[in-house]
């Protein structure tokens, strides 16, 4: 299979996960992407030749990079002393008494290969960690310190693997020269991360301000930064690549938040790209991570060394190893830190421990460390026990993720919902509808000709509070709905009948009739298959039949919608006066008076009353900041949509 071909059939994989995480919401979808890569190993004998090279520059480098823009500075520096001792600390002892302890559990295998597989098994991975916190209640705290401590304990690792697997190829360790080279590739990695962002961003702000506005070359360069500066890091200076991106990562985001020199539109657009791109590339990780895990097993069952229930009581002792060294040192670290802060020993909290513990999911840099390892030595024989180290890793992840889905929810379920905001701010469901219900009193206070048009705005803002609340139609109103369209294709039939209009007018109308119907339904969160169905044939019937679109003909529509819409007004009204049939019937008058209002200059008169709205939706936004009830973030976001509506709906060619 070509490469265009593979992206392409991982990308539906993805697509098709997505689909089946929203119907079944209680398995992340980062476990059904492992799930349909095992499949497409184990059925279609899909896999793919894996380089750890290109797969750290093609994942890890955008993915490090995009977590560290987005991680909340003021949390990093306030948790700093336990991310770096998580990230650094923790790394090594993993390493050391991890691999003691799996060296007498495996008597078989070298002390360096035990030592390496530990290492390899000690950093988290901030993209498996992200994907289980979308579904668990963690405390925010705990999330900011386990994605904190995933985004820098990659470069301590991957140090340690590196010497661990020298050490078993050549036979022989410098412990003076791994110290030195941990310092090394560390530092001037976020030397070069740091030094090469705040180039990047000076060059794109000098050529902004210098006229190269063009928004898709902003987008395409910040794109590309985590790229050149993971090449630039470990190809030229020989530095942590990873630790380059994630310090690019948090100097772009500093450096974008104190200083705003590119326009809200480019903000949003290269905000959206990247959700793109996260999008794929997280998902394909993971498609990638179950590809990978049968072939892994595969080879050790073929090996008869050990057999299969050996090898898995080996994996899931083994996790139990990092899983155990991993609480008891949280524990230890409050212990140190009261006795510190208060000359205390307590209290102790052992469900934190817990929490932490198990929120250190493994994922894409333990897989595509493991791949790394050399099939031979240098004295031309193979790596010990480089199938079982295989096989044991790919069990430690997917047992890390079941363990992360199964027993977090228990520990945290009485833990708030995590949140970046400020407690005291509002929900964004709850600003909208505010927003919504300041624009339907400004519009109110409205005195023009263009009154009916108003109202037809009011009619929409009160649809989109509806949807906001989660209010679905109740099954008198879908009735009364239902009635009246039957009413509009009844009057449709007769019009046609009477000859007021030809066949072929009277399919625009009723185009026009279910376009209205099914952007009602939207608005109420409900579909109809058959009024899609019908709704498409009527857009084929009117592009492959299109007729003249004069002065004329649009006039003659015009009044045969009015009169469409006085006969379903007449009709209702014989069912009664209730508060929703008038409700619908206010609906239609004002559709009916709009039309009428055209011959007033109906495209004026809608842009003045759609820019009194957008002013409208402006001022609420700016009210509720200088209240306290958003946060700025939110705000940006409000105007930036406003700004989005103007463009499409009030820009002229």
């Amino acid at each position: 299979m070509q490469l265009i071909e593979i992206i392409l059939f991982l990308t539906l994989l993805l697509l098709l996960s997505t689909i089946i995480n929203h119907y079944v919401k209680a398995i992340p979808v980062s476990l059904i992407q492992v799930v349909f890569g095992c499949g497409l190993a184990l059925i279609g004998n899909f896999s793919i030749n894996l380089s750890t090279d290109w797969f750290l520059l093609l994942f890890i480098a955008p993915l490090l990079f995009n977590d560290g823009r987005r991680f909340p500075k003021d949390e990093l520096w306030e948790l700093r002393w336990p991310i770096f001792a998580n990230a650094i600390i923790l790394v090594f002892i993993t390493m050391f008494f991890g691999g003691l302890l799996i060296y007498k559990l495996i008597p078989s295998m070298p002390l360096p290969v035990a030592f390496s597989l530990a290492a390899i098994l000690s950093p988290t991975d901030p993209i498996a960690v992200e994907s289980i916190a979308k579904k668990v209640r963690l405390p925010k705290n705990i999330l900011h310190l386990v994605n904190g401590e995933s985004l820098i304990n990659d470069a301590s690792g991957l140090i340690g693997f590196k010497y661990a697997i020298a050490a078993t190829v050549y036979g022989a360790f410098s412990f003076k020269s791994a110290v030195g080279d941990f310092f090394y590739i560390s530092i001037v990695g976020a030397i070069i991360g740091v030094v090469t962002m705040l180039v990047i961003s000076l060059v794109r702000k000098w050529l902004y301000k210098n006229g190269l506005t063009n928004l898709v070359f902003n987008v395409v360069l910040q794109i590309v930064s985590p790229f050149v500066i993971y090449m630039l890091s470990e190809d030229v200076f020989h530095a942590s690549g990873v630790i380059a991106v994630v310090t690019a990562g948090i100097v772009y985001h500093v450096n974008n938040t104190s200083t705003q020199s590119s326009s809200a539109e480019l903000q949003l657009i290269s905000e959206q790209a990247w959700n793109i791109i996260v999008y794929l590339l997280n998902g394909i990780v993971f498609l990638i991570l179950g590809i990978e895990l049968p072939f892994a097993m595969e080879a050790v069952i073929n090996d008869m060394k050990f057999n299969t229930f050996q090898s898995i009581g080996y994996a899931v002792v083994t996790w139990l190893i990092i899983l155990i060294i991993r609480i008891v040192w949280i524990i230890l670290y409050e212990i140190c830190h009261n006795l510190i802060t208060t000359k205390k020993v307590g209290p102790i909290d052992i469900r934190t421990a817990n929490i932490v513990g198990f929120s250190g999911v493994r994922g894409a840099i333990t897989m595509a460390g493991i791949l790394s390892i050399p099939l031979i030595t240098v004295q031309n024989e193979a790596f010990p026990d480089r199938e079982l180290v295989l096989f044991i890793a790919s069990i430690v992840i997917v047992l890390s993720l079941l363990a992360a889905v199964i027993v977090l929810p228990l520990i945290s379920k009485n833990d708030p919902v995590v949140s970046y905001n400020n407690d005291n701010h509002w929900s964004e469901e709850k600003a909208r509808i505010y927003i919504l219900n300041y624009v339907i009193d400004d519009i109110k206070q409205m005195d023009r000709p263009d009154k009916h048009i108003c109202n037809i705005l009011i009619d929409q803002c009160e649809l989109m509070i509806r949807q906001l609340s989660s209010i679905k139609p109740d099954e008198l109103e879908k009735s009364i709905r239902s009635l009246a369209v039957q009413y509009e294709h009844q009057a449709v039939k007769k019009l046609v009948a009477d000859k007021v209009v030809t066949s072929k007018e009277a399919n625009a109308i009723n185009y026009q009739i279910n376009h209205r119907e099914l952007k009602n339904l939207v608005a109420f969160n409900d579909f109809n298959f058959k009024l899609e169905i019908m709704s498409a044939i009527q857009t084929t019937k009117l592009w492959l039949f299109k007729q003249r679109s004069d002065k004329e003909q649009k006039l003659k529509i015009q009044k045969a919608l009015i009169m469409v819409n006085d006969y379903t007004v007449q009709k209702l009204k014989e069912h009664g006066d209730s508060k929703v049939i008038k409700s619908i019937v206010d609906e239609y008058t004002n559709l009916s008076l709009a039309l009428r209002t055209r011959s007033l200059d109906y495209e004026k008169y809608y842009r003045i009353a759609k820019e009194r709205e957008l002013e409208a939706y402006r001022k609420g936004i700016q009210e509720l900041l200088l209240n306290d009830k958003i946060s700025l973030k939110l705000a940006s976001k409000l105007r930036q949509e406003v700004n989005y509506v103007e463009n499409n709906e009030l820009s002229t060619d």
